[in-house]
């Protein structure tokens, strides 16, 4: 009786209760210390450590992209690419990413994040290492970025907008063969609206950079990378090597690229460029290094 009394005060004594309420030896040496708290211990416990499907993760500001990019996935059998994949709230966001990875039935699994999927739908207390125990699974980042704060704004509000329920900067405009001009539809900007997403678009650049912190990644530039369809094929090279698949082949005919003003895309510009001017964003109208458009090279018989 007292043998058996002192067995157990001995492994109370030798053990701590875990967050599961189980006992564990705290003598025993953990794993991986820069796993300790990590959702993969949880994985390779419930799901065993072996060798990882290849899959990568694309974090996307919107408007960046990601639509192309899409489009190249699945035009190859061998990857599954899914958007936007934590734009619901689920209760275990880490074993639901890893789920899907493993249930996909195509060679390389993909899918799209964003800031505020991380943060505001998953509210996921340190999105860093999240993102660091998706690389250490085997994952690949991509990280699609713009560099013309202003026109990403405008097409933030377009895309939002009921009127324009798509991605319509990913959409190349037409040329009028005869009349040489755009047809695009013009829309009137919320001059209130577009600064507060101009601040809610430089929240969501910090919080990515913050995500991205220590993480080795691919950048991918709109405005470099895929809004000229004659830099597909350079882009897909670094893609495919990044991703060390097979190349990826990029569907688009050769384009010309003509100077496109905010006054072609704006109906009110003289009223949002008082705004902004009077704004913290009054640099903007003054960087004029991405004002070329994508415009299709009309086609004569």
């Amino acid at each position: 009786m007292h043998k058996r009394s002192d067995n157990r005060l001995e492994m109370e004594r030798t053990s701590v209760t875990t967050e599961d309420g189980s006992l564990t030896d705290k003598n025993k040496k953990p794993v991986s210390g820069g796993l300790k708290d990590s959702w993969l211990t949880t994985c390779r416990n419930l799901m065993g450590s072996g060798t990882h499907k290849p899959s990568f993760a694309v974090l996307d500001l919107g408007q960046s992209g990601c639509i192309t990019l899409a489009k190249w996935f699945r035009d190859r059998k061998d990857i599954a690419f899914q958007e936007k994949i934590l734009s619901r709230a689920v209760r275990f966001p880490r074993l639901s990413v890893h789920q899907r990875i493993r249930q996909s039935h195509s060679e390389v699994y993909g899918f799209s994040l964003s800031v505020e999927h991380l943060r505001q739908v998953q509210n996921i207390p340190n999105p860093n290492q999240f993102m660091q125990d998706l690389r250490r699974s085997g994952a690949r980042v991509i990280y699609l970025q713009r560099q013309d704060v202003l026109r990403h704004a405008i097409a933030t509000l377009k895309a939002n907008s009921t009127q324009y329920p798509f991605d319509v900067d990913e959409t190349l405009i037409e040329l009028d063969p005869d009349t040489k001009s755009t047809s695009a539809g013009r829309i009137a900007v919320d001059t209130q609206e577009l600064l507060d997403c101009l601040n809610y678009l430089d929240n969501q650049r910090i919080e990515a950079q913050a995500i991205l912190h220590g993480i080795p990644h691919l950048t991918l530039i709109y405005e470099d990378d895929l809004m000229n369809p004659n830099t597909y094929l350079a882009t897909a090279q670094r893609l495919s090597e990044f991703l060390e698949i097979p190349p990826l082949k990029p569907t688009g005919s050769p384009l010309k690229l003509v100077h496109q003003r905010l006054s072609d895309i704006v109906t009110n510009y003289d009223e949002v460029h008082r705004a902004v001017e009077a704004s913290d964003y009054a640099y903007l109208l003054s960087d004029s290094r991405h004002l070329l458009t994508s415009l299709s090279t009309p086609t004569h018989t």
